[in-house]
């Protein structure tokens, strides 16, 4: 019921509506802006760790290569000469910075190497570990010669490369590539990384040989580079136990030294935390820590973000709130205005309700009115059809057996077979809109009980893909289903063994249709145009025509009859009728 209310309430609601509404969409929107912020965050710290990664990955199996390449060329010689060492090992190390000692030691404790001094490169001999001789060393010049002869290293003394996690891990590998360790002694052990490879003898007598390459990141500008977006973020490469193996120039001298420094405390304690927020002054910090597996060792990567630009990205977006706030005070004023003119036609609204309620429960009786005397007639069709058969099968009775008494029941079957679908019919819900799902299901059911104990082998399917259709397409496809069925449990399974029928309706397109009846039984006999089941087939074929379609019979493991139908619509005085092909060619 509309009812009429004083102007002054009326815009005391529209303002607390209009102001409870301005509100929840301000904060709704602002925590939007956050969330958004955060999303942003998450993306550029996921993608900047992403190039984080693939600069580790051409760093490191760059190293690798060379590691494999220098393997390759001792496999081919049997002791490493000082022209070995200049022409290969010397230029090596020359060439990456990063490299600060080459090594090759076999399973007897020999070891050849060199390593980086200060400002020199220094040439070291190990012989059986160690154990009977110092190991030798030499200061090599420029062009990688021994500017002396080897003298004992006393600093080395009692050193054994079979001794070291990089020789045994070389052995162990099961992966046919380089390995990686971490230096378990020296100064500078927390950060080098060590790579190191079996080399495989030309025989099987040979001794086992190990090489090694010793990096130390720190001596690497690759992951400093300016020519990248990462030189406005912080990157670190941790070891498992938290210690620093790498971090950019921003975290070594710039403002994010102590923020690195509380992340790498926090994972320390919590390993499985992988985002982290700080504030540190007036500025937010996020960092990402990941997780970067070696061949042999996992390292941990970690990004950290200056946030606080990101507020700066999203003031267009807290522009927008301020429009919006004024497009909601001039939406107040129309509010206003509204109300006025439509409290002048709510009586008007009024009156047109009532007429529509009134028509809307003369047009419900209406059609219950219909609705009852459509199942009545399906009735009445029902029991007219049951007193015919009767009075057939009185006839039938007095005749002899024969043809002409069979053609008498076959008749009398048929007139049952239309009883029954009336029948059905006046058991549904809906007569205007028939599922020919529950139709067809219950005609089976039906024709299974009429044809016992002949059906008691025979299985049969329904399904018509949530078709639905007017009473009078459904009366005339229940007909064609009662023949092409009842054909099936009376000609398709002459033995015990029984079979399957199988009913489906698709649609075709538009309003063409097509249900098909397929069985698995013989096939149909050569005289079937002229035998004793030629009527029903003829009836079907018939019954489609009226459909505005076509009958057809394919023999193809069983027998498939197909009738193609078009579904009839509703027309613009409540009839239904088949609407004419628009295009195409005829059936």
């Amino acid at each position: 019921m509309i009812e009429t209310k004083p102007i002054d309430r009326i815009l005391r609601i529209a303002l607390v509506v209009l102001l409870i509404g301005s509100v929840l969409f301000l904060v709704g929107h602002a925590y939007r802006l956050h969330k958004r912020e955060q999303e942003i965050a998450k993306m550029a710290l996921q993608r900047t760790q992403q190039m984080l990664h693939v600069r580790f990955d051409a760093m490191f199996h760059e190293w690798s290569d060379d590691l494999v390449e220098e393997v390759a060329a001792v496999s081919n010689v049997d002791s490493i000469s000082t022209n070995h060492l200049r022409e290969r090992w010397v230029p090596l190390m020359n060439a990456n910075w990063a490299i600060v000692s080459v090594r090759l030691g076999d399973e007897r404790g020999n070891e050849v190497a060199i390593y980086r001094g200060d400002s020199s490169l220094h040439l070291l001999r190990t012989e059986d570990g160690s154990k009977e001789h110092v190991p030798q060393a030499a200061l090599l010049d420029a062009r990688g010669v021994p500017d002396s002869v080897l003298v004992p290293w006393t600093w080395y003394e009692g050193y054994d490369p079979r001794e070291r996690i990089w020789f045994s891990k070389a052995l162990e590998n099961e992966r046919d590539e380089p390995v990686w360790t971490i230096r378990q002694f020296g100064d500078t052990a927390a950060k080098v990384l060590q790579v190191s490879y079996l080399v495989r003898g030309r025989s099987s007598d040979d001794p086992y040989r190990v090489m090694l390459l010793d990096v130390e990141l720190s001596r690497s500008d690759r992951l400093d580079s300016r020519a990248t977006a990462l030189r406005e973020h912080g990157s670190m490469l941790l070891v498992g136990d938290g210690r620093l193996l790498f971090c950019s120039s921003r975290i070594k001298n710039g403002d994010m030294k102590e923020v690195a420094e509380q992340v790498r405390r926090a994972w320390t304690t919590d390993p499985d935390r992988k985002s982290f927020s700080l504030e540190e002054g007036e500025r937010t910090y996020l960092a990402l820590m990941e997780p970067y597996l070696l061949n042999g060792l996992t390292l941990h990567s970690c990004v950290i973000l200056d946030a606080t630009p990101i507020s700066a990205w999203t003031a267009a977006d807290r522009r927008v709130e301020y429009t919006v706030a004024a497009m909601l005070l001039l939406l107040f004023v129309l509010l206003i205005g509204l109300w006025w003119r439509g409290i002048q036609r709510t009586a008007l609204v009024r009156r047109h309700l009532k007429q529509n309620q009134n028509q809307a429960r003369k047009l419900d009786k209406v059609i219950g009115e219909r609705e009852v005397l459509s199942r009545e007639v399906h009735h009445r069709v029902k029991n007219n059809l049951q007193v015919v058969s009767s009075m057939l099968n009185l006839q039938a009775a007095t005749l002899t057996d024969g043809p002409v008494r069979d053609e008498f029941l076959r008749g009398k079957r048929r007139i049952d077979t239309i009883a029954l679908v009336h029948h059905k019919l006046y058991g549904l819900a809906d007569l205007r809109n028939v599922d020919l799902q529950v139709l067809f299901t219950q005609v089976v059911e039906a024709l299974a009980e009429m044809h016992r104990p002949q059906s008691r082998t025979v299985s049969v399917s329904v399904d018509t893909s949530g078709i639905k259709s007017d009473q009078d397409t459904a009366i005339e496809l229940g007909i064609i289903l009662c023949e092409l069925v009842t054909n099936a449990y009376q000609h398709a399974f002459p033995y015990a063994t029984g079979g399957h029928v199988e009913v489906s309706a698709r649609n075709v397109e538009g309003d063409l249709h097509r249900l098909v009846v397929h069985n698995n039984g013989v096939a149909l006999p050569p005289d079937h145009a002229s035998g004793p089941g030629k009527l029903g087939l003829e009836l079907v074929d018939a019954l489609a025509e009226q459909l505005d379609g076509s009958f057809h019979v394919r023999v193809n493991g069983g027998v498939t009859f197909e009738v193609l139908f078009r579904m009839k619509r509703p027309a613009a005085n409540g009839t239904t009728t088949n609407e004419e092909f628009a295009s195409g060619d005829p059936l």
